[in-house]
């Protein structure tokens, strides 16, 4: 028998997009309805912060994916994303899609900072890797999601 999820919710997010403002709030919001959000500041100090990622996306119920302007350009982030979107394949696991500030179509066909962070990645990453990564994000811009702010942040 499968143990209970140690979190509800996994948070993937790119920080310096979104962590002072958007994230505060939707983490207190999260809270105060008594459920349980997994951050990246609840890891361990001094320990490979990938490994303890990945195990806490497995030790949650379901994920919440925070796509922002500069999210392609962290690798952690979009490793976290292609890990999410498997599980949600395989398993069927809840994701919950949240574009903040950006166009789900930028992110579903690559444009503006997700082309140029491709772009980069290129340089430095196996192509297969890329590949994958961009399979990711093409997939999760298809996801019917929330656009935060309205429309108009264009």
């Amino acid at each position: 028998m499968a143990t209970e999820p140690k979190y509800d919710v996994f948070i993937c997010f790119r920080g310096r997009d979104c962590r002072d403002e958007f994230l505060a709030n939707l983490v207190k919001s999260l809270k105060g309805a008594g459920i349980v959000p997994f951050l990246d500041e609840d890891t361990e100090k001094g320990v490979g912060i990938t490994p303890q990622l990945l195990a806490a996306i497995e030790e949650s119920w379901s994920s919440i994916i925070v796509m922002s302007k500069r999210f392609a350009t962290s690798t952690h982030c979009l490793g976290e994303l292609e890990v999410i979107l498997k599980k949600n394949k395989t398993s069927g696991y809840p994701v919950m899609p949240i574009f903040y500030r950006v166009d789900p179509s930028h992110v579903k066909n690559l444009k503006k900072g997700f082309k140029k962070a491709f772009t980069k990645h290129k340089m430095v990453e196996s192509g297969d890797q890329v590949n994958r990564w961009k399979d990711a994000l093409q997939e999760f811009g298809n996801l019917v999601g929330w656009v935060f702010p309205s429309p108009k942040y264009r």
